[in-house]
């Protein structure tokens, strides 16, 4: 049999003395100063420490007692004390979410593959190669020295021909002996030139038609510049990069999303004019049984305009939470991209933020019902008068039974009654019933002094007449989020320094003419060759058939 010898505490906390038998015969005493007894379950326990289960004598002595009373006794460890203190309270352990330690692991290597870049570019500042430079400028050199040498020749004889009175008629003697070829130093030059032109003539057709890639790079561009680029560079994956001057920026800055909450949030039934309309002349207790809908109805809308305030001030207490935070990101964001980045956002605040009230309020649910605290409006217990000894001073209580389902045993009994529900506990009642009555002018006000809801708002609402309050309230009463997203502030606070855009395109007509000057030079001797080796060769083939065609003839 367990004895319970207790001194009293502070804020009424007993300390427990456990004595217990080991045996028929004789009497074992173990002092348990761990635990507490009192008033509310709950504050006896965050109180307690686990100090006996860092014992293994003391849990010996525990398994003992279960054993002669509860049955077999049990296979335990007893906990490590060189991880946590032994003294420390439940609530201490309970305040800091029964973590012992945080052990953040980053893996770059893991963030580099999912981030998995296309393409990484840097910029820096250099002098060229002092020996691309020498190379480049004797190229160019030798190139604009070949290449002026004919021009100046044929310029100079004209103006010698003009100085002598050169006429027409000698101007057309000197262009025609150009093309007449009567020794093979002329044939040698005749053919060099035609060589020469057509070669260049091949080379800037290639140079022309050539594509190459192009990295071009824009200061400070304005919107209307980046709008243009991101329209002609749509279809090149991450071709346009823009690095942001400010790589953090407030959501507020360019994000505005506004809650529509459900319509019983704005009506009368959560004013206090209507609840004042309910009470009556008080006493509900009396006026109707506690099974009826009526003798909690104030209770109930009490607890449904403090769940629309809770609601709403979460909202707006996680909205200014995200508003005032950072995004971070160092490179400016398409429009289309900026969208997907925040509607992703959006959706996870909508998923969260419902969890900071619903946690809470089943944590109430949970420590009110396991506690089988009694209601004030007599909706799960009742006072019996004790005849027996004296009526007047002296009662015991008695659950209230629920179709079938007893508050003694469960503090979620609920029934149906007069359109709503009522139950053990208003909270419970109310979260289970639904608005089909608030549609219904009969069911919710006979006399008319507070009018039903609109249906048809039910043709915009997110929910149907059939859905829960507790449905409605696990998304915090909101219809919907109206958000507005404006790309114009979000550039104008990353303010990009620069721009960069890859483009595909032939070269132009100066890089064509610059790449054919460097090759000049050594066109004007390779060109040479070739025609001096094919006159040679042409002159080599003539002689040496005439002399043949002569013996023939002879």
């Amino acid at each position: 049999m367990l004895y319970l010898d207790h001194v009293v505490l502070p804020c009424a906390y007993i300390l427990i003395n456990l004595n217990f038998p080991t045996s028929t015969t004789e009497s074992y005493s173990f002092i348990f100063l761990i635990f507490f007894a009192g008033c509310s379950p709950v504050e006896n326990l965050l109180q307690s420490t686990l100090e006996c289960f860092y014992n293994r004598s003391c849990m010996i002595d525990i398994d003992q007692y279960m054993y002669w009373h509860l049955g077999p006794s049990f296979n335990f460890s007893a906990l490590d004390s060189n991880r946590n203190w032994p003294n420390e309270t439940i609530q201490s352990i309970v305040n800091r979410l029964m973590i012992d330690s945080w052990n953040p692991k980053v893996s770059f290597p893991s963030y580099y593959n999912k981030c998995a870049p296309l393409i990484c570019t840097f910029e820096y500042i250099g002098r060229s190669n002092i020996f691309l430079v020498v190379m480049t400028i004797i190229g160019v050199f030798g190139g604009l020295s070949f290449g002026f040498k004919l021009p100046i020749l044929i310029a100079l004889r004209f103006f010698e021909k003009m100085m002598n009175n050169f006429s027409r008629l000698a101007f057309q003697r000197t262009i025609k002996n150009l093309f007449i070829c009567h020794t093979e130093h002329q044939i040698i030059s005749r053919l060099h030139f035609i060589l020469l032109v057509i070669t260049l003539c091949v080379l800037y057709s290639l140079f022309a038609t050539t594509l190459q890639s192009t990295t071009v790079q824009i200061i400070k561009p304005s919107l209307s510049t980046y709008q243009d680029l991101a329209t002609d560079f749509s279809n090149i994956s991450n071709s346009l990069q823009c690095s942001c001057s400010h790589i953090s920026i407030k959501y507020q800055s360019f994000l505005t999303i506004m809650p529509r909450f459900h319509q019983i949030c704005s009506s009368e039934f959560v004013s206090d004019g209507w609840i004042e309309y309910l009470y009556g002349e008080g006493d509900l207790v009396r006026r109707f049984l506690p099974t009826d809908f009526r003798a909690s109805a104030t209770g109930q809308f009490q607890l449904l305009a403090s769940l629309c305030q809770l609601s709403q001030e979460t909202i707006n207490d996680s909205l200014s939470q995200l508003m005032t935070s950072d995004m971070i990101h160092s490179q400016l964001l398409s429009s289309n991209l900026l969208d997907e980045r925040l509607q992703t956002i959006i959706n996870e605040f909508k998923f969260t933020t419902p969890n900071l009230l619903i946690s809470t309020l089943n944590l109430i649910r949970e420590i009110t019902g396991a506690n089988m605290i009694m209601s004030t409006l007599s909706t799960n217990w009742r006072f019996i008068p004790d005849t027996i000894i004296n009526p007047s001073w002296k009662m015991y209580t008695e659950p209230l039974v629920y179709k079938e389902c007893t508050c003694g045993l469960s503090w979620k009994c609920i029934q149906p009654s007069r359109g709503m529900i009522a139950g053990c506990y208003p909270i419970e009642a109310l979260l289970q019933s639904t608005l089909q009555c608030f549609y219904d002018q009969e069911c919710i006000d006979s006399n008319g002094i507070f009018p039903k809801l609109n249906i048809s708002s039910l043709e915009i609402s997110r929910f149907n007449i059939n859905t829960t309050i507790e449905l409605i309230l696990n998304h915090l009463m909101v219809e919907e989020y109206s958000t507005n997203i404006s790309y114009e502030r979000y550039f104008n606070q990353c303010a990009p320094s620069s721009c960069t855009y890859s483009s595909v395109g032939s070269l132009s007509t100066i890089e064509v003419i610059t790449s054919l000057i460097g090759l000049y030079g050594g066109l004007i001797i390779i060109t040479k060759c070739i025609a001096f080796m094919i006159t040679k060769l042409w002159f080599y083939r003539k002689h040496r058939i005439t002399p043949e065609i002569t013996e023939q003839n002879g």
